[in-house]
């Protein structure tokens, strides 16, 4: 055998696969080889790559099993398997299994045991993560029962989830009197008596998340004042009339409460019902070139053509209750630290109060009376009825002096007090001076608002003067008629 022959051997042998193998073996068994031409060696080496095959078959065999055929993939590729959705009823039973598992981790990061096994109901309703479902639309929809949602919240799942809930939470914006919240339809009823100092046990046995929990508060004020008000004003759609005052009334429920509470300050407070106020009422200009300001006084400048009807409407929503009320609960805050005394009220914001009487003479709102207020404090609901008896009374008794003031039967009287004044021969009452102070301090703390201060005293003057000259002229007349 030569060295081409045994390095063929050796070559045929260390094939590494079977696929030069078949080859070869074609190559031999073909039919134009003749095996009587073949040598000996040939015929050895044929025999040596058979077993080889055989050997190598069996090798593939115990690898792949069965035949020993190797499976070759499809160039097609396999169909993605269809998502199956959920039903409903696994859907609600998946929703129950989180709530639980969630319910009892919250249970051991409070070191309580989770006793209620299943989700409570309430009216036929289940409860959510957010406490009662009715009261939780009810308050997206409107805001009523804001304060009591967020004890509930607070007492259920502490004051960290209460924070989140509260930094979330958006009550709706809606210029259609057609809804769940127009017209103040439905309604979720307090069925206990709210107590505004009550504080709950939640937020007793954490003091320290005060300035945290009053930070948010405050957010959610000035974020309702901007998203909600200011928008209502400039769009000045008397349809949007309802949702205005429900979030109106929503948000200064809340900032009270809390001052009652003492969680919030008085400044904070005060300034941001002041604000409400303004935007409220707004400022009607002396000129055409000018653009009124105000929510209100964008209505009344809009309406010029159907005057009776933008009154009606006012009348149908208690606007000028509304009105008064918040102004009072301005008053109240800004007459005592926490907001629990109301006897100073009548002395307190002067200058708002002069600047409200002389809008609402303005666009011809009728002053609210008493029963008007009444209703629409109870609105807030955060008041006891002795408070709002003792409000309500207050607020008679000061009308009744304000009345006897500007009495013309005793202008003759009230003349000769200011003449001895003036010469000295009795120094001013207390409440004078009270009120004295209080607009000082008010012209102190009202930034941004000298300019419509300025045009209001100059219209009070205007006014005076033109009616000292009127009276003058009815004088002169009737001289000349008697003469």
């Amino acid at each position: 055998m030569g060295e081409g022959e045994a390095g063929g051997e050796d070559e045929v042998v260390g094939f590494p696969n079977g696929q030069n193998l078949c080859a070869l073996h074609q190559h031999y068994h073909s039919p134009v080889t003749n095996l009587k031409d073949l040598t000996a060696s040939q015929l050895r080496r044929i025999i040596a790559v058979k077993e080889q095959i055989a050997a190598l078959q069996s090798r593939l065999q115990s690898i792949v099993g069965g035949n020993g055929e190797i499976p070759i993939p499809s160039p097609v590729a396999a169909p993605v398997p269809v998502k199956r959705k959920l039903s409903a009823a696994h859907r609600r039973k998946l929703i129950k299994a989180l709530a639980k598992a969630r319910k009892i981790r919250w249970a051991k990061l409070q070191g309580t045991s989770a006793t209620d096994s299943k989700p409570a109901k309430k009216n036929g309703r289940r409860t959510s993560l957010s406490g009662n479902s009715g009261r939780d639309e009810e308050v997206r929809e409107t805001g009523r029962g804001l304060v009591e949602h967020l004890d509930e919240i607070g007492g259920q799942q502490g004051h960290a989830q209460l924070i989140e809930y509260l930094t979330n939470l958006r009550i709706h914006y809606t210029e259609d009197n057609v809804g769940p919240g127009a017209g103040h339809g439905f309604r979720v009823k307090i069925r206990d008596p709210f107590h505004p100092d009550t504080m709950p046990d939640w937020l007793k046995l954490h003091p320290e998340q005060f300035p945290a929990l009053g930070e948010v508060i405050y957010s959610f004020a000035d974020r309702h004042r901007d998203r909600v008000l200011r928008r209502h004003e400039r769009s000045a759609n008397i349809n949007g009339l309802s949702n205005f005052i429900d979030v109106m009334v929503a948000t200064s429920r809340v900032l009270y409460v809390y001052l009652r509470r003492g969680v919030l300050t008085q400044p904070q407070v005060t300034s941001r019902l002041r604000e409400y106020l303004n935007i409220f009422t707004g400022r009607i200009p002396l000129y055409r070139d000018e653009e009124p300001t105000g929510y209100l006084a964008r209505l009344y400048s809009n309406g010029n053509g159907n005057l009776g009807q933008f009154k009606k409407s006012l009348e149908e929503r208690n606007v000028a209750g509304h009105l008064r009320a918040l102004l009072l609960v301005a008053q109240v805050v800004r007459g005592s630290q926490d907001g629990s005394d109301a006897s100073p009220a009548g002395t307190q914001l002067p200058l708002l109060v002069d600047q409200i009487k002389l809008f609402e003479n303005k666009i011809g709102l009728v002053r609210a009376t008493a029963s008007q207020i009444g209703r629409a404090l109870e609105d807030y609901e955060m008041l006891t009825k002795q408070e709002l008896a003792l409000w309500t009374r207050d607020l008679k008794s000061s009308r009744d002096q304000i009345a006897r003031s500007q009495d013309p039967a005793r202008g003759e009287s009230h003349h000769t007090t200011t003449e001895s004044q003036k010469q000295g021969s009795s120094p001013p009452s207390s409440n004078q001076g009270q009120t004295q102070s209080s607009r000082q301090s008010e012209m102190g703390e009202g930034q941004g608002e000298g300019e419509y201060k300025a045009v209001t005293t100059k219209e009070v003057r205007l006014t005076t003067s033109i009616s000292t000259v009127t009276k003058g002229i009815t004088l002169d007349m009737s001289d000349m008629e008697n003469s």
